[in-house]
């Protein structure tokens, strides 16, 4: 193949683009991995699924052909028009006999992606003009997603003078029609109407994203950016995933702007001696654009990077299936080890010492129990909810903090600084459309993973009676702006707050201890109260943790199983439904009564201080 670079020189841009179709058309037919042509896999899998989107890895591009590689990755939506030019042809060409009308005027996209090794992956912060029709990747946390809406791709329009038919206008990101009509004899340049029929529209959805949390520097307002996803690639992100986007970083017209009324026209003697008054005197309305990101993949962060997402809903045989052989030696090795539960308490958040009731009860709801709905539709939750209650500086924050790290799907936040919206959902209007759209607040974001509330006292009443049929029946429901929805919030909830008075009062009861009213009380199932008592053995036990600590660079080396390892029993065991035996059923209700009758007064044992 020619050098690309050779015929950008030559400056023949339809006859590069014509090239690079060439190229691509070659490597759809040629690359070889591991033996076997991927494509024509790919191939006959969009034919039985009926699908029309190839996936194509970038490294793929670069080892068959680095000049196409690179000529791709420089200027991807120039290219664009050609690379899916180039897949159809791809199809064309191997079932020409097979293919009905239909599937002539069928279009076929490519979807490139990168595996974590190969091509960094840019924040939103990192994105300018300068990378404007690159083919990058970006990471970010979904907030918003919108609809699934048909947008208008290829139209056609009939003449409305002569009556013909003008195909395939491309549209771009606007309603565009013909220049003019193509009939020799037609001088018609304004009067034309769409046919609908024969036109062509793809599915559109915008997403909305905002910086990861671990991304935004001191100091600094995390940014967001717009998604817009086509094709086959809708509706694979919802708020709170943690999203690896795969395309070109566009500007588009400010639509939503243009479209506002101008100011008032005067006639020429009225104000002819007035200066200039701002801007929009100077038709600045008229050259506002918007910078958004168009996708062609979309990665989940998690399992692009080979994390384990423990909160998935997987079964026991489809776990099986993706394990590979390491993962089954060390499940295999934790099995067989008869001190596992506690192995896995010590395991749970190690730079804190002692603390073994609290990370039983994490360990706890990091496993969960089981979901169940009854006959009449009810829904019985299997999350845990926990709230660790102590005087000042007992690492209460910690074991929040690990809990976020510990899970890819986890939202910290602080009870002070979070409002009833700010938890729940609230209700937008869009900037474009003006329609009202929910934005998701930490609750959702949480969905299917854990919500930590820090300083939960601090929040204000009507803000914890808002989280109230979250806890307790993990929906949220909505009614405002003429919005009516219920919506999915399976989040367990693990709060840390400070008793009243800044010290817990041994001789009072829970209850008399902790800011929060019944109803909210009755919605943890788990309860660990923290003293700070001095206490010299233990007082020069923690010194020693924390100076080991900080001497081996915040890594504590002597725990018996590994943050991975943790994370892979963990979603081993939430993929077993388990069956209650004959002997725990009769037990379960004796333990029920006896801590029914001591609930009365819920008074703490002293516990000691740790960091």
């Amino acid at each position: 193949m020619e050098n690309l670079n050779a015929h950008q020189q030559q400056g023949d841009d339809d006859q590069l683009g014509r090239t690079v179709q060439a190229a691509f058309k070659d490597f759809l037919e040629q690359f070889v991995d591991e033996g076997q042509k991927v494509f024509e896999d790919q191939r006959e899998l969009l034919k039985i699924n009926d699908r029309s989107t190839f996936f194509v890895d970038v490294d793929y591009v670069r080892r068959h052909n680095e000049n196409l590689s690179q000529a791709i990755r420089d200027e991807y939506m120039r290219f664009q028009p050609y690379i899916h030019a180039a897949a159809k042809e791809y199809v064309k060409e191997s079932a020409a006999e097979d293919m009905g009308d239909d599937d002539e005027e069928r279009s076929y996209w490519v979807s490139f992606y990168s595996q974590p090794d190969v091509y960094k992956v840019k924040m939103v912060r990192e994105l300018n003009t300068e990378v404007l029709g690159r083919l990058e990747s970006i990471s970010g946390t979904v907030v918003r997603t919108s609809d699934v809406k048909p947008e208008l791709f290829m139209a056609t329009f009939r003449c409305l003078e002569c009556d013909t038919l003008i195909h395939n206008v491309e549209q771009q990101f606007r309603y565009t029609e013909p220049v003019m009509c193509s009939s020799q004899n037609c001088t018609n340049r304004l009067a034309f109407a769409l046919v609908v029929e024969q036109s062509q529209f793809v599915d559109w959805q915008r997403v909305r994203i905002q910086e990861n949390a671990d991304e935004i520097p001191s100091g600094s307002m995390p940014r967001s950016l717009n998604i817009v996803i086509r094709h086959e690639a809708v509706d694979k992100a919802k708020p709170g995933d943690k999203v690896v986007f795969t395309g070109a970083y566009i500007v588009l017209p400010n639509v939503h702007n243009m479209m506002r009324g101008g100011g008032r026209t005067k006639g020429d003697g009225a104000g002819a001696s007035d200066g200039v008054r701002g801007l929009k005197m100077l038709g600045m309305r008229d050259l506002d654009y918007t910078m958004c990101f168009l996708a062609c993949t979309v990665q989940s962060s998690d399992v692009r990077d080979n994390k384990v997402n423990i909160r998935d809903n997987i079964s026991l045989d489809d776990l099986v299936k993706e394990l590979t052989e390491d993962e089954r030696e060390t499940l295999k090795k934790m099995n067989d080890n008869p001190r596992i539960y506690q192995h896995m308490t010590e395991s749970i958040c190690p730079k804190v010492f002692g603390h073994l009731d609290i990370k039983r009860g994490i360990l706890l709801m990091l496993l969960g129990g089981v979901h169940k709905t009854t006959l009449e539709n009810t829904r019985i939750r299997g999350d845990i909810n926990c709230c660790i209650v102590g005087d000042p500086s007992t690492a209460k924050s910690q074991f929040l903090k690990y809990v976020v790290e510990f899970l890819p799907r986890a939202v910290y936040t602080s009870g002070k600084a979070s409002s009833a919206a700010g938890l729940t959902a609230s209700v937008v209007r869009d900037e474009d459309t003006g329609e009202f759209c929910i934005e998701a607040g930490a609750l959702m974001l949480a969905d299917n993973g854990i919500c930590c509330i820090d300083e939960f006292d601090k929040m204000d009443v009507k803000d914890q009676v808002a989280i109230h049929e979250a806890m307790e029946q993990q929906t949220i429901s909505i009614a405002k702006a003429g919005i009516k929805a219920t919506l999915n919030a399976a989040t367990s909830i693990l709060a840390a707050c400070n008793p009243i008075g800044g010290r817990y009062d041994l001789s009072k009861p829970l209850r008399s201890n902790v800011l929060m009213s019944n109803a909210i009380l009755s919605r943890f199932d788990l309860f660990y109260v923290v003293t700070d008592q001095s206490e010299e053995v233990q007082d020069y036990n923690i010194a020693r943790h924390i100076i080991n600590y900080r001497m081996n660079r915040n890594v504590v080396t002597d725990v018996p199983y590994t943050k991975e390892e943790m994370q892979l029993y963990i979603k081993y065991g939430r993929s077993i439904n388990p069956i209650l035996s004959k002997e725990a059923e009769e037990l379960l209700p004796e333990i029920y009564a006896k801590l029914r009758e001591n609930s009365g007064g819920m008074n703490v044992i002293r516990r000691a201080a740790c960091m």
